[in-house]
């Protein structure tokens, strides 16, 4: 006589029954993570649709108006920025920073880049052209302080750190208070 067998299938198995809800909700929990995690990332991604043209500036522009007491130029006072941007293109260089520019200021600097990475600063009035602070180009310069009728440079020298310069604005002449540092030097 021949031998029966049984076959018990997964379903009517005690032991699977008992394994099956736990990993059933473990599934649900790693779908829900992943479906999660795709929504955050598609909130990150996508623009803000309810917040309208603001939703199409850049977010730097933003926040920049805000710091230091910042306000966004008028159209005048862009156009008279554009145009001092045009001087120092004419000679070859990009404004490192146009936040360095001072509309309300009787004295206006921007520092310009050129292309090997040297540096000068331009100096206007009322958007005309005064002048560099030096015939010479200079390795790293940065407008440390700003006032109505003075600018501040702080030139990176050799011998470590900055050295700051004053320039003041006299009957239509930028005048450094202090002699800048010797073209060796920085």
């Amino acid at each position: 006589m021949a031998a029966h067998v049984v076959r018990v299938s997964p379903a009517h198995n005690p032991s699977y029954r008992r394994r099956r809800w736990p990993m059933r909700l473990l599934g649900l929990a790693a779908t829900l993570a992943f479906l999660g995690s795709g929504a955050a990332i598609a909130m990150m991604v996508l623009p803000d649709s309810h917040t309208g043209a603001a939703a199409k500036a850049p977010a730097h522009a933003k926040t920049r108006a805000k710091h230091k007491g910042h306000v966004a130029l008028t159209r005048a006072q862009k156009r008279q920025r554009a145009k001092a941007v045009g001087a120092l293109r004419s000679e070859g260089y990009d404004p490192a920073r146009l936040a360095d520019w001072r509309p309300r200021a009787h004295l206006q600097v921007l520092v310009g880049r050129n292309e090997q990475g040297a540096m000068r600063a331009y100096f206007f009035t009322a958007g005309k052209f005064l002048g560099h602070d030096d015939a010479s180009t200079s390795n790293s310069i940065r407008v440390a302080k700003q006032g109505k009728d003075s600018v501040t440079l702080a030139y990176r020298v050799s011998t470590g750190g900055r050295q700051n310069v004053t320039f003041h604005l006299q009957e239509g002449v930028v005048q450094p208070a202090t002699p800048i540092p010797p073209l060796s030097v920085r």
